[in-house]
């Protein structure tokens, strides 16, 4: 029996060694100085980026790289193939206790969850009235980006006259009807008849203003169909580059299936995108538009959640996203606007206070907080595009919320309209109305960048082109090490070429570039579309894998 037990031996171990890894479900900690790039260099598969960490899977080969990195990683569910996780708010210690018996919780953070169950569907389990977010299934992990520095710059809009004259359009007696037609549906829960019906309703009013527009049809959990309403001003220079402006339409309450009004959460946002679009289908404006009533959100981002997966695929140039989502309740005045961004979009954050300084008079708070993720800004940023979320209160105060109280005579118009007109000011920035009288804004700008070693760094020339703009007397070429944001002149005067080389600049920096042309009397137009000339990253070196007992915090074998 020996020389048999022995013979077996190989093979058992081979066998064991054939079987499938688990793949753990685990938290990364912030605060250890290049981790983006850490985490790059390992290719690990994040899926979600918050306020104090990323959620990722990981095998045990790769665990072992980051700790070995320096990282403090902690176990989330030992094997996470074929699970659907669910992100949740933090909970009543009644609601923690219901939920427990469902499935599993993990708390991520002090005021989050995660969530999934071995019993069934999960969408189906939840109480509906509960924000959820769904986890992706995708790895965000090429879209993430180091932090930009927040260094201090002189910060400065180029105001377009014309902005002025598009904000004034603005009704406030119009946001009130739409808000109205809205609420009137009784309820607009998805999966009912008359959310299906306030669909339509939008989708004729998007086509009445000569838009084009269409349905955008999906299905989710267990086969609910349901759609999003888009419709889209095509810009004039560069129609590829696209500006999103966007709110849900559906709505919930205690009643959610009878009586569901839903005035502030969400018609409000849904009339403010309805009055930008009737205002700007009257002007040419550089980049194109998009206007989106979304569905599903209040089941878990699903609307949102198809359309920027759909954008992503199609490898779609989004400049932001303007997601528009309560603003239209004051609990005290003055009432200011909440702007909320990620890291990677703070430069929306940025601008949006610079517009409404310039326009509206309305005061932004600027909040960078990844882990507020329960709207449909929150999809976009996964599939790496900027957005941001403008509510009234990041921290909802609204007594009526998700109640059948949310009703258009709780609203407060005068914020209601300084909202809308912000939100309004924002996307015309964006979009670029284009002004009679001035030279047209170069088309397909293009950068290529070529790097080279000098005797103690490495450093990189940047070449740009653009197309030739008829009748423009030169051209001026700026740059910043933000996107969007603190443009500097870099030509002493207007090229009289249609291209540009920036030499000797430090490779390990992202550089951003616009072009305008100057006309024969030296007046300038918009900006180009933006052109980024990326950071060389730095190379770490990947440990080697030796016979090393696993981390403490590993309480299982593989």
């Amino acid at each position: 029996m020996k020389p048999f037990r022995l013979l077996i031996i190989p093979f058992l171990a081979l066998f064991l060694f054939s079987l499938p890894r688990p793949i753990a479900l685990v938290k990364i900690s912030k605060g250890t100085p290049g981790l983006v790039d850490i985490l790059k260099s390992y290719q690990i598969d994040v899926l979600q980026e918050l306020e104090t960490c990323f959620l990722a899977r990981a095998d045990r080969d790769e665990l072992v790289s980051l700790r070995r990195s320096g990282l403090f990683v902690s176990l989330l569910d030992r094997d996470s193939q074929g699970k659907e996780y669910f992100l949740l708010p933090l909970l009543t210690p009644a609601r923690l206790a219901a939920i427990s018996g469902i499935g599993h919780l993990q708390p991520v953070e002090s005021s989050l969850y995660l969530f999934w169950t071995d019993r069934g569907d999960a969408l189906t389990l939840l109480p509906p009235d509960i924000e959820r977010k769904p986890l992706p299934r995708f790895s965000i992990l090429p879209f993430l980006r180091t932090a930009p520095s927040r260094q201090s710059l002189a910060l400065e809009l180029k105001v377009n006259d014309i902005i002025q004259t598009i904000i004034g359009q603005l009704n406030r007696a119009h946001l009130r009807a739409y808000v109205q037609s809205l609420e009137d549906f009784e309820t607009r829960y998805t999966s009912t008849v008359n959310c299906e019906a306030a669909g339509e309703f939008l989708l004729n009013y998007f086509l009445s203003l000569g838009l084009e527009a269409g349905f955008e049809p999906f299905t989710f959990g267990q086969g609910i169909p349901t759609r999003n309403v888009v419709a889209e001003i095509t810009g004039e220079t560069d129609p590829e580059e696209i500006v999103i402006i966007c709110a849900h339409y559906d709505s919930i309450s205690t009643e959610r299936t009878v009586r569901a009004p839903g005035a502030d959460d969400n018609a409000s946002g849904v009339a403010a995108v309805m009055e930008a679009a009737r205002i700007l289908a009257a002007y040419p404006l550089d980049f194109t538009v998009r206007f989106i009533a979304f569905s599903a959100e209040e089941w878990g981002l699903y609307g949102s959640r198809y359309h920027s997966a759909a954008a992503r695929g199609s490898s779609e140039r989004i400049i932001g996203v303007i997601n528009l989502d309560m603003i239209a309740y004051a609990d005290s005045l003055p009432e200011d606007l909440d702007v909320i961004v990620n890291d990677a979009s703070w430069w929306m954050a940025e601008r949006a206070g610079l517009i409404a300084g310039a326009y509206t008079g309305l005061m932004v708070r600027k909040i960078v907080n990844p882990s507020f993720i329960y709207s449909d800004h929150s999809p976009f940023w996964d599939q790496g595009y900027s957005a941001f979320c403008g509510i009234e209160d990041a921290d909802v105060n609204n007594p009526y919320y998700h109640t059948p109280g949310d009703t258009v005579d709780t609203l407060n118009f005068d914020f209601f309209e300084a909202a809308a007109k912000t939100a309004l000011a924002t996307l015309s920035d964006f979009a670029q109305p284009i002004r009679w009288g001035y030279p047209k804004t170069p088309s397909d700008l293009e950068a290529e960048s070529s790097s080279y070693a000098s005797a103690f760094t490495v450093i990189k020339n940047v070449h740009l082109a653009w197309e030739a703009v008829t009748d423009a007397a030169g051209y001026n070429v700026y740059r910043s090490t933000l996107p969007h944001l603190g443009y500097a002149k870099i030509n002493a005067s207007p090229l009289s070429a249609a291209n540009f080389t920036d030499r000797g600049i430090q490779a390990d920096v992202p550089y951003y570039y616009v072009v305008t042309a100057v006309g024969p009397g030296g007046v300038e137009g918009n900006f180009s579309r933006e052109v980024e000339s990326p950071a060389e990253l730095p190379r770490y070196e990947q440990p080697e894998l030796g016979r090393e007992s696993f981390p403490t915090i590993w309480k299982w074998r593989w």
